[in-house]
């Protein structure tokens, strides 16, 4: 038997099924879910009451493809690494201090009243100011030494 090409055959009596709008406008999300807007994954209970057809109509049909439900795009993501290397030339201009003054203060208090039993309480904020500039200066230190640490072994950096 020979194979022959059959012509596709549109059922005319049909209406055309409906296609589902993700990722649309902000304000159209926000009415949908003020007026209890059907939900996309056809379960009844999640976005209508149970009883409502429209979740019903709005379901999509058995026969379409997973595929051709999901069209949304992708939002854009950087290759790995590409942000770390830009927050790296970033913050090597920048001169401000990136730990947070406050909480870095009650750290110093704690361990300064951890070690020294009540016999140092009052430090001056210059003082303050110093111990944080060589702490993170010391951490800096230690993350350049581990970065050319991971170069070295040829491992992923970011």
């Amino acid at each position: 038997m020979a194979r022959t090409k059959h012509p596709a055959v549109r059922n005319v009596s049909r209406p055309p099924k409906k296609v589902l709008q993700f990722g649309g406008s902000p304000s159209r999300t926000r009415s949908a879910a003020q007026t209890g807007g059907a939900s996309t994954s056809g379960t009844p209970g999640r976005g209508a009451p149970a009883g409502d057809g429209a979740a019903a109509a709005e379901a999509p049909a058995a026969g379409t493809s997973r595929r051709q439900q999901q069209k949304v795009k992708a939002p854009h993501r950087w290759r790995p690494g590409t942000v770390a290397l830009r927050e790296i030339r970033k913050y090597q201009k920048s001169t401000e201090l990136l730990i947070p003054f406050a909480p870095f203060v009650r750290l110093v208090r704690e361990i300064t009243d951890f070690y020294s039993k009540g016999h140092v309480s009052r430090w001056t904020p210059e003082a303050m100011l110093s111990l944080q500039e060589a702490a993170e200066y010391h951490l800096v230190e230690l993350f350049q030494v581990a970065m050319l640490c991971a170069i070295h072994a040829k491992r992923p950096i970011g």
